[in-house]
């Protein structure tokens, strides 16, 4: 059994393609995945919402910031951190749906969970632990990354990972099998550093994830 922990930000289109071809890949690999929050708000400095940040994304990463506070607010509860990923990455991605206060507590309704959860969307206790789970990706792959990030760890548990992989569009299930195979070989290889081309223009086809 591999062991790999997947890092999420709700925000980014080409992270929620990944986690669903990681989804897929699972069913025919033997992998234990953990899904850990990685919050590109925290990264880029962009929780102030001030002015000070020049990102464009800045509103769109404070956005999937509350929904990382959601998220770990009800994983502390035993709720599923996948399974809430995957509820509100499937009604913003695909439906385009708005991650505001309507979503969360939809979310939190539809998987049986307490409303008082969705006051944890303005609750800034939580970001210390979000910027500890980022770090810990941070500590494996450096600090020149955003998501998705996978971390393998071996069997003496050290923690080795990468940026990666972006894929634009979801592919079938022969090429993310060899998508998967070719990333866990490279995995342990310690003089592998990265591999990298140029992104095809427009936007990533979160549309092909449809029913995933």
């Amino acid at each position: 059994m591999q062991r790999i922990d997947f890092y999420f930000d709700p925000s980014c289109p080409f992270c929620w393609i990944t986690s669903r071809w990681l989804l897929q890949v699972e069913k025919q690999r033997d992998l234990e995945i953990t899904w850990r929050p990685f919050s590109l708000a925290i990264k880029n400095d962009e929780l102030a919402n001030d002015g000070s940040d020049a990102s464009p994304h800045g509103q769109l990463h404070r956005d999937g910031h509350r929904i990382h506070r959601v998220i770990a607010a009800a994983a502390k509860q035993d709720a599923s951190a996948i399974d809430l990923y995957s509820a509100f990455g499937r009604a913003f991605h695909v439906d385009g749906r708005d991650y505001d206060d309507t979503l969360i507590r939809e979310v939190l309704g539809g998987a049986g969970l307490p409303a008082d959860l969705a006051k944890a969307a303005e609750d800034t206790s939580w970001d210390a632990h979000l910027e500890s789970e980022m770090q810990s990706a941070l500590d494996a792959v450096g600090d020149d990354t955003g998501v998705p990030v996978i971390v393998f760890t071996d069997d003496d548990g050290e923690r080795r990972g990468y940026f990666g992989p972006v894929l634009n569009a979801m592919p079938n299930e022969e090429e993310g099998l060899a998508i998967w195979d070719g990333l866990s070989t490279l995995a342990p290889v310690t003089s592998f550093y990265e591999l990298k081309r140029t992104r095809p223009g427009g936007g990533p086809d979160t549309a092909s994830t449809e029913g995933l």
